[in-house]
């Protein structure tokens, strides 16, 4: 059954979240944009759609996001931002031998003192590494033999640690992420345990995400 204008292009927006705050901001160049979709909602329709009213389905979509609280309820929520400099972040193939010697990093940071920064991530095919600067000539050592994929240097964390699992409540991931991607920061990795949502920036980002993020927390 064909469907109608509204709700296709309603569908199409709805599939890219940002997309959807875009539209909702008043950012979203509607000519161009409704000339990109006009043959997917054309077929969806089973007809020629025209660009105008693929426009003024934007138009009312836009209207309607702004008339709802799009934002999670952030108002009271209450943490403490701490943020880790002179990070760096490796990628290496996975091997059994290098999942093997994980352990062993964790002794080494160990050594180093409770305030030493140590992430570890595998996946199917890569293991990935975010640790202090200062642990790099033990961290090349002991993977001397495992295949580097990526390196990257002079990144921080920057954490925002709760008193409380706040990180259930839904959207605050997403919230702080958004605002994060809208302040043109970019976001390199993402972790968080029950009461820490951190994310792994460029150093040079760091004040500028202190500053977003500590404004979410202001939110009213």
């Amino acid at each position: 059954m064909a469907e109608s204008v509204s709700r296709k292009v309603r569908e199409i927006v709805d599939k890219t979240p940002f997309l959807r705050d875009v539209l909702r901001k008043g950012f979203l160049n509607y000519s161009n944009f409704a000339q990109s979709i006009r043959d997917e909602v054309s077929q969806a329709c089973g007809k020629d759609v025209k660009e105008t009213a693929i426009i003024m389905a934007l138009r009312r979509y836009g209207v309607d996001l702004q008339k709802v609280n799009a934002h999670p309820s952030v108002e009271n929520l209450k943490y403490t931002l701490v943020v880790h400099t002179n990070i760096a972040y490796l990628d290496f193939v996975k091997t059994p031998e290098l999942v093997q010697q994980i352990g062993m990093l964790y002794k080494i940071a160990a050594r180093n003192g409770a305030n030493c920064f140590l992430n570890v991530l595998t996946s199917a095919n890569t293991v990935t590494i975010g640790v202090s600067e200062a642990l790099l000539p033990d961290i090349e050592g002991m993977t001397k033999g495992s295949t580097l994929l990526y390196k990257q240097t002079d990144m921080a964390a920057i954490s925002m640690v709760w008193g409380s699992p706040e990180i259930q409540n839904p959207g605050i991931v997403y919230e702080s992420a958004r605002r994060l991607a809208w302040s043109s920061i970019n976001v390199l990795e993402i972790f968080s345990t029950v009461e820490e949502l951190s994310f792994v920036i460029k150093r040079t980002d760091s004040f500028e995400a202190y500053r977003v993020l500590q404004d979410l927390q202001r939110t009213k």
